[in-house]
């Protein structure tokens, strides 16, 4: 194709060889020029061009990556954020219940204590007045035996420069019946 064109722009009745020569133009250059820059456009493209666009591909893709891999990091921290919310309402929900838990079995124990105590004081409030009441009867009998020993002793030692030893023994024999009767109405009463 080249000597085609050489031939062409070697023939002196070319109209555009003339033109060409009028403008001052000398085709055998023009082609040489046209074969260079061709030759040089193509180690351009081979070996400058199409390796900055090779790199300028690769650096295309790794940003793509990188935004890539951003987006997805900002979705992992924001499920990793709402799963710590998730989590932390979800510790707190069993922190309160835990809490009520708690409460309402201090409050059941409190009470089970409290009932417990009261059954005590009134098991040992009435030990006390069993106590008390058998104390009060046994005192009353001592202080009945007692008064009883007092009056027949003062009696007797009255009576006995006035009795005679006849009179004696019927009166403490009626004493010992009244002093028996009375014992029998007071242990009853």
């Amino acid at each position: 194709m080249i000597l085609g064109v050489l031939a062409v722009a070697g023939t002196p009745d070319n109209a555009v060889v003339r033109l060409a020569d009028s403008f001052g133009i000398q085709t055998e250059l023009l082609v040489a020029q046209m074969i260079n820059f061709c030759l040089v456009s193509y180690l351009l493209y081979r070996f400058a061009i199409k390796p900055v666009l090779k790199t300028i591909e690769e650096r295309k893709s790794k940003i793509a990556e990188g935004l890539k891999y951003t987006e997805d990091m900002k979705a992992q921290l924001a499920s990793a954020e709402q799963e710590r919310l998730n989590t932390l309402a979800k510790a707190q929900k069993e922190a309160q219940a835990l809490l009520a838990k708690t409460k309402a079995d201090c409050e059941l124990y409190t009470r089970e204590q409290t009932k417990a105590t009261e059954a005590k004081m009134a098991r040992l409030l009435e030990q006390s007045q069993n106590a008390l009441v058998t104390e009060r009867a046994q005192l009353l009998s001592e202080v009945r035996h007692e008064t009883a020993s007092l009056a027949v002793a003062a009696t007797e030692k009255l009576l006995s420069s006035i009795l005679t030893d006849d009179m004696r023994q019927k009166l403490n024999q009626k004493a010992a019946t009244l002093l028996a009767e009375k014992e029998e109405h007071g242990t009853q009463a």
